[in-house]
């Protein structure tokens, strides 16, 4: 399945930049692996954010069930963003990592989603101090608690002042190839790498390009980032601009819709399992509503069989309910009735 490169996080940004001002209608959690946010603004409606930490980020036509018990993440969640408003998506150096701002009347978060490795959501406070995460994670020299302040980790150059600054950072974070180099040490991943090095009519395994051919690829690095979003897909994989050396693709309306459709066929399969989670409480809900209906109707004859009795026999419960109160117990046995504390027994 696809994890999002830099690039293409860049591409989703951009098109999330319309939600700027949505309200946060409720957050799901369908398992440990994902939350969705659901956002609504007046003029777009209600849309779902989904987001897979470590995978992807993307505007999802459809949510995955959620368990009938919430998940603690979920519940965190919900109690502190339900009554904001997202204000700020911000990608830091076109790393694999997106804020998300949210704002209250009297609060303002950061949530923080991490696309590389493992992935992770972090919840800050709107000093970058950890309130809480889904997932607790530690390395020497980073860590991912609640009460630590986040932390970057070590930045992987993509934006360069000049092409003199470009060329010293590959050389000092060259591999085996340049490809690789490209891959890895500016963190655009293989396809774009591979992507780049054809529109600069370079061979990707090429171990110590010339300065020329440097300078060529640094044009074509500057021309790639700028690029107006062309959203596409390539053998079902969706591209968000022109892939010149994978071919002509298919155009979509937006680069969430081309994601939408991608990843709807890793969880369709689930949006039968969400119909019937939903079904079941309802039925259940039918089931207790259909009981209580044979217990009121059950009470219904019970007390109906009383009053017709009282009704019948007023005189005979007049002179017992007299007993009653004269404390004459014998008396009353006589007649066949029984106390227990304040109230008479009689067998109807």
């Amino acid at each position: 399945m696809k994890c999002l490169s830099s690039v293409e996080i860049a591409a989703v940004t951009k098109e999330l930049q319309k939600f700027i001002n949505a309200r946060v209608d409720q957050i799901y959690q369908p398992d440990a692996t994902e939350i969705v946010i659901a956002l609504h603004r007046s003029d777009l409606g209600k849309h779902y954010l989904r987001i897979v930490p470590g995978t992807t980020i993307y505007i999802a036509s459809k949510r995955r069930a959620s368990p009938l018990e919430q998940i603690n993440f979920c519940k965190f969640l919900r109690k502190r963003l339900a009554p904001c408003r997202l204000k700020e998506i911000i990608q830091k150096n076109r790393e694999r990592i997106l804020e998300l701002h949210f704002e209250g009347k009297e609060s303002y978060f950061i949530l923080i989603a991490e696309f590389f490795s493992k992935g992770n959501l972090i919840l800050c406070d709107k000093e970058y101090n950890i309130i809480s995460a889904l997932q607790v994670q530690l390395w020497k020299d980073r860590k991912i608690k609640a009460k630590v302040k986040y932390e970057y980790p070590p930045e992987r150059k993509i934006i360069f002042k000049d092409f003199k600054e470009f060329q010293s950072y590959i050389e000092a974070h060259k591999k085996e190839s340049i490809v690789k180099t490209i891959a890895l040490s500016l963190n655009m991943g293989g396809v774009y790498a591979e992507e780049l090095c054809f529109r600069a009519k370079m061979k990707k395994d090429r171990k110590d390009p010339s300065e020329k051919e440097l300078q060529e690829i640094y044009t074509e690095l500057q021309i790639l980032l700028s690029e107006e979003l062309q959203p596409n897909t390539i053998n079902g994989e969706p591209y968000p601009i022109k892939m010149h050396a994978l071919g002509e693709g298919t155009a979509c309306t937006s680069y969430n819709e081309a994601l939408d459709k991608y990843y709807m066929q890793f969880i369709g399969a689930e949006q039968e399992e969400e119909k019937e989670i939903k079904k079941n409480p309802w039925e259940e809900r039918i089931k207790e509503q259909e009981k209580q209906k044979e217990q009121v109707e059950k009470a219904i004859e019970e007390n109906r069989i009383k009053a017709e009795w009282i009704y019948n026999h007023y005189m005979e419960a007049q002179e017992l309910i007299d007993l009653f109160k004269q404390k004459k117990m014998d008396e009353l046995k006589k007649k066949g009735a029984e106390t227990e504390g304040k109230n008479i027994l009689i067998e109807i």
